[in-house]
Protein backbone atom coordinates (compact mmCIF):
# COMPACT_ATOMS: atom_id res chain seq x y z
CA UNK A 1 0.00 0.00 0.00
CA UNK A 2 1.38 3.59 -0.63
CA UNK A 3 1.81 5.79 2.21
CA UNK A 4 1.66 9.88 1.46
CA UNK A 5 3.72 11.69 3.48
CA UNK A 6 2.15 14.41 5.29
CA UNK A 7 -1.45 13.37 4.00
CA UNK A 8 -4.18 15.57 5.02
CA UNK A 9 -6.94 12.68 4.86
CA UNK A 10 -7.20 11.24 8.55
CA UNK A 11 -7.34 7.74 7.04
CA UNK A 12 -3.87 8.54 4.97
CA UNK A 13 -3.53 5.08 4.10
CA UNK A 14 -6.58 4.81 2.09
CA UNK A 15 -6.51 8.20 1.22
CA UNK A 16 -3.02 7.76 -0.40
CA UNK A 17 -4.97 5.56 -2.87
CA UNK A 18 -7.39 7.27 -3.43
CA UNK A 19 -5.74 10.99 -3.62
CA UNK A 20 -3.49 9.30 -6.74
CA UNK A 21 -6.69 7.74 -8.38
CA UNK A 22 -8.13 11.58 -8.30
CA UNK A 23 -5.01 12.95 -9.14
CA UNK A 24 -4.55 10.93 -12.24
CA UNK A 25 -7.76 10.50 -13.42
CA UNK A 26 -8.40 14.34 -13.02
CA UNK A 27 -5.26 15.32 -15.25
CA UNK A 28 -6.53 12.18 -17.53
CA UNK A 29 -9.54 12.47 -18.18
CA UNK A 30 -11.14 15.58 -16.98
CA UNK A 31 -8.13 18.09 -17.29
CA UNK A 32 -6.97 17.18 -20.67
CA UNK A 33 -6.93 19.91 -23.13
CA UNK A 34 -9.34 20.06 -25.99
CA UNK A 35 -6.40 21.69 -27.77
CA UNK A 36 -2.09 21.18 -26.91
CA UNK A 37 -2.14 23.10 -23.38
CA UNK A 38 1.18 25.36 -25.46
CA UNK A 39 -1.99 26.52 -27.07
CA UNK A 40 -2.65 28.16 -24.22
CA UNK A 41 0.24 30.88 -24.42
CA UNK A 42 -1.65 31.90 -27.65
CA UNK A 43 3.66 -13.43 -18.13
CA UNK A 44 5.42 -15.35 -15.32
CA UNK A 45 4.04 -18.23 -13.14
CA UNK A 46 3.37 -16.65 -9.69
CA UNK A 47 1.77 -18.01 -6.72
CA UNK A 48 -1.96 -17.15 -7.07
CA UNK A 49 -3.24 -14.33 -4.40
CA UNK A 50 -7.07 -15.62 -3.48
CA UNK A 51 -7.90 -12.31 -1.51
CA UNK A 52 -10.53 -10.44 -2.74
CA UNK A 53 -9.22 -8.04 -5.72
CA UNK A 54 -9.72 -3.99 -5.98
CA UNK A 55 -10.29 -4.13 -1.94
CA UNK A 56 -7.70 -1.90 -0.02
CA UNK A 57 -6.77 -2.22 3.61
CA UNK A 58 -9.50 -0.30 5.94
CA UNK A 59 -11.79 0.12 2.94
CA UNK A 60 -14.11 -0.64 5.19
CA UNK A 61 -13.45 1.83 8.08
CA UNK A 62 -13.52 4.55 5.80
CA UNK A 63 -16.61 3.48 3.72
CA UNK A 64 -18.74 3.57 6.98
CA UNK A 65 -17.50 7.68 7.86
CA UNK A 66 -18.48 8.97 5.15
CA UNK A 67 -21.29 6.40 3.61
CA UNK A 68 -23.64 9.29 5.61
CA UNK A 69 -21.85 12.52 4.23
CA UNK A 70 -21.67 10.70 0.59
CA UNK A 71 -24.14 8.30 -0.29
CA UNK A 72 -24.72 6.26 -3.21
CA UNK A 73 -27.17 6.63 -5.55
CA UNK A 74 -29.82 3.60 -7.41
CA UNK A 75 -26.75 2.34 -9.30
CA UNK A 76 -24.47 2.03 -5.66
CA UNK A 77 -22.62 4.90 -7.43
CA UNK A 78 -21.21 8.59 -5.66
CA UNK A 79 -20.65 11.17 -8.04
CA UNK A 80 -17.36 13.25 -7.55
CA UNK A 81 -16.62 16.07 -10.10
CA UNK A 82 -19.73 15.04 -12.28
CA UNK A 83 -18.91 11.73 -12.78
CA UNK A 84 -20.51 8.78 -11.49
CA UNK A 85 -18.06 6.55 -9.58
CA UNK A 86 -17.86 2.69 -7.95
CA UNK A 87 -19.47 3.76 -4.02
CA UNK A 88 -16.27 3.17 -2.24
CA UNK A 89 -13.67 4.73 -4.66
CA UNK A 90 -16.39 7.96 -5.04
CA UNK A 91 -16.59 8.26 -1.27
CA UNK A 92 -12.68 8.28 -0.85
CA UNK A 93 -12.36 10.71 -3.54
CA UNK A 94 -14.98 13.16 -2.23
CA UNK A 95 -14.03 12.27 1.29
CA UNK A 96 -10.04 13.05 0.60
CA UNK A 97 -11.26 16.37 -1.46
CA UNK A 98 -13.06 18.15 0.84
CA UNK A 99 -10.70 17.30 3.56
CA UNK A 100 -7.56 18.68 1.76
CA UNK A 101 -6.57 21.95 2.25
CA UNK A 102 -3.75 24.64 0.80
CA UNK A 103 -0.37 24.44 2.15
CA UNK A 104 2.37 26.30 1.52
CA UNK A 105 5.20 24.71 -0.47
CA UNK A 106 8.81 26.20 -0.77
CA UNK A 107 10.21 26.18 -4.37
CA UNK A 108 13.79 25.93 -5.06
CA UNK A 109 14.53 27.99 -7.74
CA UNK A 110 17.95 26.55 -9.86
CA UNK A 111 20.99 28.74 -9.94
CA UNK A 112 23.42 26.78 -11.57
CA UNK A 113 25.13 27.38 -14.46
CA UNK A 114 26.62 24.82 -17.02
CA UNK A 115 29.59 24.57 -18.70
CA UNK A 116 29.87 26.62 -21.81
CA UNK A 117 26.23 27.38 -21.76
CA UNK A 118 26.00 23.74 -23.51
CA UNK A 119 27.89 25.44 -26.60
CA UNK A 120 24.75 26.11 -27.77
CA UNK A 121 23.76 22.84 -28.31
CA UNK A 122 21.26 21.53 -25.62
CA UNK A 123 19.97 23.03 -22.50
CA UNK A 124 20.69 23.95 -19.40
CA UNK A 125 19.74 22.00 -16.24
CA UNK A 126 19.81 25.40 -13.79
CA UNK A 127 18.57 22.69 -10.54
CA UNK A 128 21.95 20.51 -11.51
CA UNK A 129 24.11 22.79 -13.26
CA UNK A 130 23.65 19.78 -16.08
CA UNK A 131 23.96 20.02 -19.80
CA UNK A 132 20.87 18.15 -21.76
CA UNK A 133 22.32 17.96 -25.01
CA UNK A 134 20.26 17.77 -28.40
CA UNK A 135 20.47 14.32 -30.12
CA UNK A 136 23.14 13.97 -32.03
CA UNK A 137 25.73 15.61 -29.21
CA UNK A 138 27.54 15.25 -26.33
CA UNK A 139 29.85 16.35 -23.26
CA UNK A 140 29.95 18.43 -20.08
CA UNK A 141 29.35 21.29 -22.27
CA UNK A 142 28.02 19.67 -25.18
CA UNK A 143 30.99 20.27 -27.07
CA UNK A 144 31.10 16.77 -28.98
CA UNK A 145 29.60 16.01 -32.22
CA UNK A 146 28.45 12.17 -32.42
CA UNK A 147 28.65 10.43 -35.92
CA UNK A 148 25.38 8.40 -35.81
CA UNK A 149 25.73 6.66 -39.28
CA UNK A 150 22.26 6.17 -41.22
CA UNK A 151 23.88 2.88 -42.75
CA UNK A 152 25.07 -0.99 -41.19
CA UNK A 153 28.36 -1.80 -42.66
CA UNK A 154 28.34 -2.53 -46.16
CA UNK A 155 28.96 -5.53 -48.13
CA UNK A 156 29.32 -6.61 -51.94
CA UNK A 157 25.33 -7.96 -51.31
CA UNK A 158 24.42 -4.93 -49.84
CA UNK A 159 26.20 -1.80 -51.52
CA UNK A 160 24.83 0.36 -48.77
CA UNK A 161 24.35 -1.71 -46.07
CA UNK A 162 21.21 -4.08 -44.79
CA UNK A 163 17.98 -2.66 -44.65
CA UNK A 164 17.24 -0.69 -41.38
CA UNK A 165 14.62 2.21 -41.36
CA UNK A 166 17.61 4.91 -40.84
CA UNK A 167 19.05 3.33 -44.30
CA UNK A 168 20.62 6.47 -46.55
CA UNK A 169 21.76 6.36 -50.46
CA UNK A 170 22.02 9.95 -50.16
CA UNK A 171 23.20 12.50 -47.34
CA UNK A 172 22.94 11.48 -43.96
CA UNK A 173 22.46 13.86 -40.98
CA UNK A 174 24.81 11.90 -38.74
CA UNK A 175 23.33 14.18 -36.09
CA UNK A 176 20.10 12.12 -36.29
CA UNK A 177 20.82 9.64 -38.42
CA UNK A 178 18.15 10.83 -41.12
CA UNK A 179 18.25 10.78 -45.15
CA UNK A 180 18.20 14.25 -46.92
CA UNK A 181 18.68 14.75 -50.65
CA UNK A 182 22.25 17.14 -49.52
CA UNK A 183 24.43 19.35 -51.21
CA UNK A 184 24.41 19.62 -54.96
CA UNK A 185 20.39 19.12 -55.17
CA UNK A 186 17.92 21.91 -55.79
CA UNK A 187 16.04 20.89 -52.37
CA UNK A 188 19.14 19.65 -50.07
CA UNK A 189 16.77 19.32 -47.04
CA UNK A 190 13.88 17.38 -48.82
CA UNK A 191 14.13 13.42 -47.04
CA UNK A 192 15.46 10.39 -48.82
CA UNK A 193 13.26 8.22 -46.34
CA UNK A 194 13.37 4.31 -46.85
CA UNK A 195 12.30 3.05 -50.23
CA UNK A 196 12.33 6.55 -52.31
CA UNK A 197 16.27 6.29 -52.69
CA UNK A 198 16.18 2.74 -53.90
CA UNK A 199 14.85 1.11 -57.17
CA UNK A 200 11.27 -0.39 -57.52
CA UNK A 201 10.45 -4.09 -58.24
CA UNK A 202 8.08 -3.54 -60.96
CA UNK A 203 5.24 -6.55 -60.31
CA UNK A 204 4.57 -9.13 -62.34
CA UNK A 205 0.96 -8.79 -62.10
CA UNK A 206 -0.95 -5.88 -62.32
CA UNK A 207 -2.57 -6.31 -58.93
CA UNK A 208 0.95 -7.69 -57.14
CA UNK A 209 2.36 -4.94 -54.81
CA UNK A 210 5.34 -3.00 -55.83
CA UNK A 211 8.61 -4.33 -53.90
CA UNK A 212 12.04 -2.34 -53.32
CA UNK A 213 14.94 -3.89 -54.31
CA UNK A 214 17.36 -2.81 -51.17
CA UNK A 215 20.04 -3.73 -53.16
CA UNK A 216 20.30 -1.30 -55.58
CA UNK A 217 20.18 2.56 -55.37
CA UNK A 218 18.01 4.67 -57.09
CA UNK A 219 19.97 7.35 -59.45
CA UNK A 220 16.95 8.60 -60.16
CA UNK A 221 16.01 10.65 -57.51
CA UNK A 222 18.79 13.11 -58.35
CA UNK A 223 18.12 13.36 -62.06
CA UNK A 224 17.03 16.41 -63.49
CA UNK A 225 15.26 14.85 -66.35
CA UNK A 226 11.30 15.77 -66.43
CA UNK A 227 10.63 12.33 -68.15
CA UNK A 228 12.68 10.30 -65.58
CA UNK A 229 10.66 9.82 -61.83
CA UNK A 230 12.67 12.34 -59.69
CA UNK A 231 12.74 13.82 -56.33
CA UNK A 232 15.54 16.10 -55.00
CA UNK A 233 15.06 18.24 -58.21
CA UNK A 234 11.62 18.40 -58.80
CA UNK A 235 10.20 21.49 -58.27
CA UNK A 236 6.83 21.11 -56.43
CA UNK A 237 4.84 23.87 -58.67
CA UNK A 238 5.92 21.77 -62.07
CA UNK A 239 4.85 18.46 -60.36
CA UNK A 240 1.64 19.85 -58.73
CA UNK A 241 1.00 20.98 -62.25
CA UNK A 242 1.72 17.33 -63.87
CA UNK A 243 5.00 19.39 -66.17
CA UNK A 244 7.23 16.57 -64.49
CA UNK A 245 7.11 13.29 -63.13
CA UNK A 246 8.29 12.19 -59.86
CA UNK A 247 9.00 9.32 -57.62
CA UNK A 248 5.65 8.11 -55.81
CA UNK A 249 7.72 6.21 -53.50
CA UNK A 250 9.10 9.11 -51.56
CA UNK A 251 7.06 10.84 -48.75
CA UNK A 252 7.45 13.61 -46.37
CA UNK A 253 7.80 11.49 -43.52
CA UNK A 254 9.94 13.29 -41.04
CA UNK A 255 7.79 16.01 -38.50
CA UNK A 256 8.24 19.76 -39.24
CA UNK A 257 7.64 19.28 -42.88
CA UNK A 258 4.41 18.87 -45.01
CA UNK A 259 3.40 18.90 -48.41
CA UNK A 260 4.04 16.48 -51.00
CA UNK A 261 7.51 17.75 -51.55
CA UNK A 262 8.07 18.40 -48.28
CA UNK A 263 8.00 22.13 -49.41
CA UNK A 264 6.11 23.72 -45.96
CA UNK A 265 7.91 24.01 -43.06
CA UNK A 266 5.40 23.35 -40.00
CA UNK A 267 5.14 23.28 -36.22
CA UNK A 268 7.19 19.97 -35.30
CA UNK A 269 5.60 18.24 -31.89
CA UNK A 270 7.22 18.61 -28.54
CA UNK A 271 6.06 18.04 -25.06
CA UNK A 272 3.92 21.19 -24.38
CA UNK A 273 5.53 23.06 -27.22
CA UNK A 274 7.93 23.88 -24.95
CA UNK A 275 5.29 26.51 -23.10
CA UNK A 276 6.03 29.74 -24.78
CA UNK A 277 9.12 29.62 -23.71
CA UNK A 278 11.04 28.16 -26.70
CA UNK A 279 11.64 26.66 -29.97
CA UNK A 280 10.71 23.23 -30.94
CA UNK A 281 13.60 21.48 -32.89
CA UNK A 282 12.09 17.92 -33.85
CA UNK A 283 11.10 16.37 -30.36
CA UNK A 284 13.67 18.60 -28.42
CA UNK A 285 12.63 21.99 -26.77
CA UNK A 286 15.68 24.30 -27.35
CA UNK A 287 14.54 26.74 -24.32
CA UNK A 288 15.00 30.28 -24.21
CA UNK A 289 17.69 31.48 -21.77
CA UNK A 290 16.94 31.37 -18.17
CA UNK A 291 14.07 28.24 -18.49
CA UNK A 292 14.63 24.43 -18.68
CA UNK A 293 12.93 21.47 -18.19
CA UNK A 294 11.61 19.09 -21.37
CA UNK A 295 9.11 21.16 -21.87
CA UNK A 296 10.88 25.05 -20.87
CA UNK A 297 8.31 24.81 -18.12
CA UNK A 298 11.02 25.12 -15.45
CA UNK A 299 12.08 29.01 -14.25
CA UNK A 300 15.31 29.54 -13.63
CA UNK A 301 16.62 32.35 -10.98
CA UNK A 302 17.69 34.18 -14.08
CA UNK A 303 14.16 34.44 -15.77
CA UNK A 304 11.43 37.06 -15.05
CA UNK A 305 9.11 36.05 -12.59
CA UNK A 306 5.60 37.12 -14.01
CA UNK A 307 6.44 34.86 -16.89
CA UNK A 308 6.56 31.79 -14.89
CA UNK A 309 3.82 29.24 -15.38
CA UNK A 310 0.82 29.08 -13.07
CA UNK A 311 1.47 26.23 -11.15
CA UNK A 312 4.87 28.34 -9.62
CA UNK A 313 3.28 31.52 -9.16
CA UNK A 314 4.10 33.43 -5.97
CA UNK A 315 5.86 36.68 -5.09
CA UNK A 316 9.75 36.44 -5.33
CA UNK A 317 12.54 38.70 -5.62
CA UNK A 318 15.45 38.09 -7.55
CA UNK A 319 18.69 38.83 -6.69
CA UNK A 320 21.21 40.05 -9.64
CA UNK A 321 22.52 37.27 -10.85
CA UNK A 322 25.07 38.83 -12.83
CA UNK A 323 28.32 38.64 -11.35
CA UNK A 324 27.21 35.99 -8.76
CA UNK A 325 27.54 33.06 -11.35
CA UNK A 326 30.09 31.06 -9.60
CA UNK A 327 28.59 31.68 -5.51
CA UNK A 328 26.35 29.48 -4.32
CA UNK A 329 22.76 30.97 -3.54
CA UNK A 330 19.30 29.99 -2.52
CA UNK A 331 16.58 31.29 -4.11
CA UNK A 332 13.34 30.03 -2.95
CA UNK A 333 9.62 31.04 -4.10
CA UNK A 334 6.29 29.79 -1.24
CA UNK A 335 3.43 28.91 -3.11
CA UNK A 336 0.16 27.34 -1.85
CA UNK A 337 -0.54 24.00 -3.00
CA UNK A 338 -2.78 21.31 -2.61
CA UNK A 339 -1.93 17.69 -2.01
CA UNK A 340 -1.18 15.09 -3.22
CA UNK A 341 1.90 16.95 -4.87
CA UNK A 342 3.81 15.54 -7.38
CA UNK A 343 7.51 15.58 -8.38
CA UNK A 344 8.52 14.70 -12.57
CA UNK A 345 12.12 13.90 -12.95
CA UNK A 346 13.88 15.95 -15.12
CA UNK A 347 15.80 13.08 -17.14
CA UNK A 348 19.04 12.94 -19.41
CA UNK A 349 17.60 13.27 -22.91
CA UNK A 350 18.06 9.75 -23.94
CA UNK A 351 14.85 8.62 -21.92
CA UNK A 352 12.78 11.03 -23.68
CA UNK A 353 13.69 14.05 -26.01
CA UNK A 354 16.25 12.01 -28.22
CA UNK A 355 13.03 9.44 -28.25
CA UNK A 356 11.02 12.54 -29.78
CA UNK A 357 13.62 14.17 -31.50
CA UNK A 358 14.98 11.19 -33.39
CA UNK A 359 11.59 9.31 -34.56
CA UNK A 360 12.12 8.68 -38.14
CA UNK A 361 8.08 8.95 -39.06
CA UNK A 362 5.64 11.83 -37.60
CA UNK A 363 3.22 9.56 -36.42
CA UNK A 364 4.78 7.94 -34.40
CA UNK A 365 4.26 8.11 -30.57
CA UNK A 366 2.71 11.03 -30.48
CA UNK A 367 -0.80 12.27 -29.92
CA UNK A 368 -0.87 15.14 -32.52
CA UNK A 369 0.85 16.43 -35.32
CA UNK A 370 0.67 20.21 -37.11
CA UNK A 371 -0.63 20.74 -40.66
CA UNK A 372 0.65 23.20 -43.15
CA UNK A 373 -1.05 25.97 -41.32
CA UNK A 374 -0.10 24.56 -37.86
CA UNK A 375 -3.54 23.30 -36.94
CA UNK A 376 -3.79 20.71 -34.70
CA UNK A 377 -4.35 17.32 -36.43
CA UNK A 378 -5.09 14.54 -33.13
CA UNK A 379 -3.83 11.35 -34.37
CA UNK A 380 -5.08 7.58 -33.31
CA UNK A 381 -2.22 6.32 -32.01
CA UNK A 382 -3.12 3.83 -28.88
CA UNK A 383 -0.14 4.66 -27.05
CA UNK A 384 -0.55 8.71 -26.73
CA UNK A 385 -1.91 8.37 -23.93
CA UNK A 386 1.46 8.86 -22.68
CA UNK A 387 2.20 11.97 -23.74
CA UNK A 388 -0.93 13.36 -22.85
CA UNK A 389 -0.59 12.40 -19.32
CA UNK A 390 2.78 13.38 -19.39
CA UNK A 391 2.08 17.11 -20.59
CA UNK A 392 -1.32 17.37 -18.27
CA UNK A 393 1.03 16.57 -14.92
CA UNK A 394 3.61 18.83 -16.31
CA UNK A 395 0.90 22.01 -16.34
CA UNK A 396 -0.60 20.40 -13.24
CA UNK A 397 -1.33 22.35 -10.24
CA UNK A 398 -0.06 19.74 -8.18
CA UNK A 399 3.16 19.68 -9.26
CA UNK A 400 6.12 20.57 -7.19
CA UNK A 401 9.84 21.28 -7.44
CA UNK A 402 10.07 20.28 -4.09
CA UNK A 403 11.34 16.37 -4.02
CA UNK A 404 11.04 16.48 0.22
CA UNK A 405 7.38 17.92 0.21
CA UNK A 406 6.15 15.27 -2.97
CA UNK A 407 3.94 12.68 -2.46
CA UNK A 408 4.65 11.19 -5.19
CA UNK A 409 7.48 10.92 -8.41
CA UNK A 410 6.96 10.52 -11.60
CA UNK A 411 9.46 8.85 -13.87
CA UNK A 412 8.95 10.33 -17.48
CA UNK A 413 10.57 7.23 -19.61
CA UNK A 414 9.02 7.55 -23.72
CA UNK A 415 8.73 3.85 -23.63
CA UNK A 416 5.86 4.34 -26.57
CA UNK A 417 8.80 6.05 -28.53
CA UNK A 418 11.43 3.97 -27.62
CA UNK A 419 9.68 0.62 -28.69
CA UNK A 420 8.82 2.01 -31.87
CA UNK A 421 12.23 3.45 -32.58
CA UNK A 422 13.80 0.36 -31.59
CA UNK A 423 16.93 -1.41 -33.62
CA UNK A 424 15.79 1.12 -36.46
CA UNK A 425 19.19 2.78 -36.54
CA UNK A 426 22.09 1.16 -36.41
CA UNK A 427 23.27 3.31 -32.59
CA UNK A 428 19.86 1.39 -31.54
CA UNK A 429 20.30 -1.86 -32.30
CA UNK A 430 19.51 -4.56 -29.94
CA UNK A 431 21.63 -7.90 -30.28
CA UNK A 432 22.92 -8.28 -26.44
CA UNK A 433 18.98 -7.77 -25.51
CA UNK A 434 18.38 -10.55 -27.72
CA UNK A 435 16.72 -8.42 -30.01
CA UNK A 436 13.76 -8.06 -28.39
CA UNK A 437 11.99 -4.81 -27.87
CA UNK A 438 10.70 -5.85 -24.70
CA UNK A 439 13.70 -6.42 -23.56
CA UNK A 440 15.36 -3.19 -24.49
CA UNK A 441 12.61 -1.13 -22.71
CA UNK A 442 13.54 -3.37 -19.81
CA UNK A 443 17.05 -1.90 -20.02
CA UNK A 444 16.02 1.60 -20.68
CA UNK A 445 13.76 1.69 -17.83
CA UNK A 446 16.64 0.24 -15.64
CA UNK A 447 18.95 2.89 -16.39
CA UNK A 448 16.53 5.31 -15.26
CA UNK A 449 16.39 3.63 -12.10
CA UNK A 450 20.00 3.44 -11.95
CA UNK A 451 20.02 7.58 -12.49
CA UNK A 452 17.26 8.53 -10.00
CA UNK A 453 18.15 6.09 -7.54
CA UNK A 454 22.42 7.42 -7.56
CA UNK A 455 21.71 10.95 -7.92
CA UNK A 456 18.13 11.18 -6.14
CA UNK A 457 17.84 10.47 -2.47
CA UNK A 458 14.08 10.06 -2.84
CA UNK A 459 13.98 6.31 -4.83
CA UNK A 460 15.53 4.99 -1.13
CA UNK A 461 13.22 6.37 1.21
CA UNK A 462 10.50 4.56 0.11
CA UNK A 463 12.10 1.71 -1.95
CA UNK A 464 10.10 3.45 -4.57
CA UNK A 465 6.60 3.19 -3.82
CA UNK A 466 5.62 6.73 -4.21
CA UNK A 467 7.09 6.32 -7.94
CA UNK A 468 4.90 6.05 -10.81
CA UNK A 469 5.85 4.56 -14.08
CA UNK A 470 3.88 4.49 -16.90
CA UNK A 471 4.14 1.26 -19.25
CA UNK A 472 2.00 2.19 -22.18
CA UNK A 473 2.65 -0.92 -24.89
CA UNK A 474 0.11 -3.58 -25.50
CA UNK A 475 0.89 -5.73 -22.92
CA UNK A 476 1.90 -3.02 -19.64
CA UNK A 477 4.62 -3.63 -17.21
CA UNK A 478 5.70 -7.43 -17.57
CA UNK A 479 8.54 -6.68 -18.38
CA UNK A 480 9.31 -3.80 -15.46
CA UNK A 481 12.74 -4.40 -14.42
CA UNK A 482 12.72 -6.05 -10.85
CA UNK A 483 14.20 -3.18 -9.07
CA UNK A 484 11.02 -1.36 -9.61
CA UNK A 485 8.79 -3.56 -9.11
CA UNK A 486 7.62 -1.78 -5.63
CA UNK A 487 6.75 1.50 -7.64
CA UNK A 488 3.24 2.07 -9.04
CA UNK A 489 2.80 0.96 -12.72
CA UNK A 490 0.24 2.72 -14.95
CA UNK A 491 -0.90 0.54 -17.73
CA UNK A 492 -3.38 -0.41 -20.27
CA UNK A 493 -4.20 -3.57 -19.60
CA UNK A 494 -4.53 -5.09 -16.28
CA UNK A 495 -3.05 -8.57 -16.76
CA UNK A 496 -2.75 -10.64 -13.11
CA UNK A 497 -1.50 -13.38 -14.86
CA UNK A 498 -4.22 -15.04 -13.22
CA UNK A 499 -5.39 -16.49 -16.89
CA UNK A 500 -2.61 -15.48 -19.23
CA UNK A 501 0.61 -16.75 -17.64
CA UNK A 502 2.76 -16.15 -20.56
CA UNK A 503 3.29 -13.33 -23.46
CA UNK A 504 0.16 -13.20 -25.44
CA UNK A 505 1.74 -10.63 -28.08
CA UNK A 506 1.09 -11.88 -31.72
CA UNK A 507 4.72 -9.76 -32.33
CA UNK A 508 8.17 -11.84 -31.61
CA UNK A 509 9.75 -8.90 -30.87
CA UNK A 510 7.91 -7.87 -28.11
CA UNK A 511 7.46 -11.29 -26.61
CA UNK A 512 8.73 -11.00 -22.98
CA UNK A 513 9.09 -14.65 -21.97
CA UNK A 514 12.38 -15.26 -22.74
CA UNK A 515 13.80 -12.14 -20.95
CA UNK A 516 16.09 -13.49 -17.89
CA UNK A 517 14.73 -13.73 -14.78
CA UNK A 518 17.75 -12.18 -13.16
CA UNK A 519 16.89 -9.12 -14.79
CA UNK A 520 12.82 -8.94 -14.99
CA UNK A 521 12.23 -11.06 -11.48
CA UNK A 522 9.27 -12.93 -10.89
CA UNK A 523 6.42 -10.49 -10.94
CA UNK A 524 2.91 -10.23 -12.79
CA UNK A 525 2.30 -7.71 -15.18
CA UNK A 526 -0.34 -5.91 -13.27
CA UNK A 527 -1.24 -6.02 -9.62
CA UNK A 528 -4.14 -4.45 -8.66
CA UNK A 529 -3.08 -3.25 -5.01
CA UNK A 530 -0.78 -0.62 -6.04
CA UNK A 531 -1.06 -0.41 -9.81
CA UNK A 532 -3.59 1.53 -12.09
CA UNK A 533 -5.06 0.69 -15.34
CA UNK A 534 -5.85 4.17 -17.52
CA UNK A 535 -7.09 4.14 -20.43
CA UNK A 536 -5.77 4.15 -24.06
CA UNK A 537 -5.56 7.34 -26.46
CA UNK A 538 -8.90 8.36 -28.24
CA UNK A 539 -8.84 11.25 -30.24
CA UNK A 540 -10.50 14.64 -28.21
CA UNK A 541 -13.91 14.95 -28.66
CA UNK A 542 -14.72 18.68 -28.20
CA UNK A 543 -18.79 17.98 -28.14
CA UNK A 544 -18.19 15.62 -25.57
CA UNK A 545 -15.64 17.46 -23.13
CA UNK A 546 -18.02 21.18 -23.95
CA UNK A 547 -21.02 18.70 -23.06
CA UNK A 548 -19.74 16.55 -19.99
CA UNK A 549 -21.11 13.56 -21.52
CA UNK A 550 -19.43 11.22 -19.22
CA UNK A 551 -21.81 12.83 -15.88
CA UNK A 552 -24.65 11.47 -18.10
CA UNK A 553 -26.75 9.81 -15.55
CA UNK A 554 -27.12 6.05 -15.45
CA UNK A 555 -30.60 5.62 -16.09
CA UNK A 556 -29.63 6.64 -19.73
CA UNK A 557 -26.65 4.75 -20.09
CA UNK A 558 -28.79 0.93 -21.05
CA UNK A 559 -25.97 -0.35 -23.08
CA UNK A 560 -22.51 -1.93 -21.42
CA UNK A 561 -20.15 -1.85 -24.38
CA UNK A 562 -16.99 -3.96 -23.83
CA UNK A 563 -14.31 -3.72 -26.22
CA UNK A 564 -12.02 -6.83 -25.38
CA UNK A 565 -8.89 -5.46 -27.86
CA UNK A 566 -7.60 -9.04 -28.67
CA UNK A 567 -5.62 -9.19 -32.03
CA UNK A 568 -6.03 -12.82 -32.14
CA UNK A 569 -3.52 -15.07 -33.51
CA UNK A 570 -0.36 -14.60 -34.51
CA UNK A 571 0.69 -13.06 -37.80
CA UNK A 572 3.07 -11.28 -39.31
CA UNK A 573 4.03 -8.07 -36.54
CA UNK A 574 0.55 -8.59 -34.55
CA UNK A 575 -1.66 -6.80 -36.84
CA UNK A 576 -4.08 -7.13 -40.27
CA UNK A 577 -5.79 -4.93 -41.82
CA UNK A 578 -9.00 -6.30 -41.83
CA UNK A 579 -8.38 -6.57 -37.78
CA UNK A 580 -7.17 -3.42 -37.61
CA UNK A 581 -10.68 -1.86 -38.88
CA UNK A 582 -12.34 -4.19 -37.19
CA UNK A 583 -10.91 -2.49 -33.99
CA UNK A 584 -11.82 1.64 -35.47
CA UNK A 585 -15.11 0.11 -36.05
CA UNK A 586 -15.48 -1.65 -32.97
CA UNK A 587 -13.83 2.15 -31.23
CA UNK A 588 -16.40 3.92 -33.59
CA UNK A 589 -19.60 1.78 -32.16
CA UNK A 590 -18.30 1.99 -28.40
CA UNK A 591 -18.10 6.36 -29.44
CA UNK A 592 -22.09 6.10 -29.90
CA UNK A 593 -22.98 3.77 -27.37
CA UNK A 594 -21.19 5.89 -24.94
CA UNK A 595 -22.61 9.26 -26.10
Amino acid sequence: MLKIRSAKCPWASVGAAGALVMLVTAVHVFMVPILPSSLDFSGARRTVDHRPRNVLPGAGVVDSRLRGRFPADSYEAVTFRAAPWKAEIGRWLAGCHAESSAVNITEAIGTKRCQKDCSGNGVCNYDLGECRCFHGYAGKGCERVLKLECNLPSSPEWPVGPWIVSICPAQCDTTRTMCFCGPGTKYPDRPVAEACGFKTIVPAKPDDPKLTDWTTPDPDVFTTNSSKLGWCNVDPEDAYSSKVKFKEECHCKYDGLWGQFCETHVECICINQCSGHGHCRGGFCQCDSGYFGIDCSIPSAYSVAYEWPSWLQAPVNLPDLKNLSNIPINVNAVVEKKRPLIYVYDLPAEFDSHLLEGRHYKLECVNRIYDEKNRTIWTRQLYGAQMALYESILASPHRTLNGDEADYFYVPVLDSCLITRSDDAPHLQMPEDLRLRSYHTLEYYRKAYDHIAQRYPYWNRTSGRDHIWFFSWDEGACYAPKEIWNSMMLVHWGNTNTKHEKSTTAYWADNWDDIPLDRRGNHPCFDPRKDLVLPAWKEPNPGAIWLKLWARPRINRTTLFYFNGNLGPAYEEGRREDTYVSIYVSVNICDQIVY
